[in-house]
């Protein structure tokens, strides 16, 4: 039995890296994508794609949410409970990790926290975004990218088709994770998240907080660094595979195992 981690797959378009570890693939083995899985898109032809791929693997799939996922479709599969936290299956098995929940596989404790926020929403739908941080969750920002004219349409990702609102965690769902943490006494073996801290965004050049409706959740990250007791943690997104220290790991192209 192998947990194996890696990071986006982007549907269809970065699963090359998968087929390599197929023929060691057994069906008590997992493979967890951090984030920007894409199984859930266009509910159509991409779709299937994806599921059908998935499918043919032997194995048990277990992915994050990223940024790059059709939220509203996601959100529609039925909310269950395995390893002892929140999950969707999609498929037979393929099952996504929810936000701010600690699961417990083969003996070891996982936290997962998928969502960030996209980086190519386009200069107009950023502008829009930044004036409603306030109420980032409820506006309508459908309305205002119907209002932009057709040329600036062209440069940005469309609500509801090609961006949503749901790539950032909500307040909810990090106190829901505070929560979870402080009752495993904010100890676990493995951290799982999209996205980075401050601190791995420095590391490379970046700067936290880039996309301020991503405050919310990078400070968060920020606070599991300070309060969490973890082994190691790994995270997807910033499509680099790189090692910050022994215990931070940055995952593109990359697999390894837990152990």
């Amino acid at each position: 039995m192998a947990i194996c981690i890696t990071g986006d797959t982007h549907g269809t378009y970065d699963v090359s890296k998968i087929l390599k570890l197929k023929p060691m693939l057994t069906e008590d083995d997992y493979v967890i994508v951090l984030g920007d899985f894409g199984i859930c898109w266009d509910n159509g032809d991409s779709d299937n794609k994806v599921r059908n791929f998935w499918n043919r693997l032997k194995c048990n799939v277990l992915f994050l949410d990223g940024n790059h996922e059709n939220f509203d479709l996601l959100n529609r599969y039925h909310v269950t409970e395995k390893f002892g936290g929140k999950v969707q299956k999609l498929g037979k098995r393929i099952t996504h990790l929810m936000r701010g929940q600690v699961f417990e596989i083969e003996g070891k404790t996982f936290f997962s926290m998928g969502g960030a926020a996209s980086h190519d929403c386009g200069s107009p739908m950023d502008a829009i975004i930044s004036a409603h941080l306030d109420d980032y969750h409820t506006h309508n920002f459908k309305a205002d990218y119907d209002n932009l004219l057709k040329y600036e349409q062209r440069e940005c990702r469309a609500p509801g088709r090609s961006w949503w609102t749901a790539e950032v965690p909500t307040p909810e769902e990090i106190a829901e994770a505070k929560t979870n943490l402080a009752r495993v006494g904010n100890k676990v073996d493995y951290i799982l998240t999209h996205t980075g801290s401050s601190r791995m965004y420095r590391h490379l050049g970046y700067t936290p907080n880039e996309r301020p409706w991503d405050k919310s959740l990078i400070e968060f990250l920020d606070w599991i660094e300070e309060n969490i007791e973890f082994k190691h943690w790994w995270f997807g997104h910033l499509h680099q595979d790189f090692a910050y220290d022994a215990k931070h790991i940055g995952f593109y192209d990359a697999i390894r195992e837990t152990e």
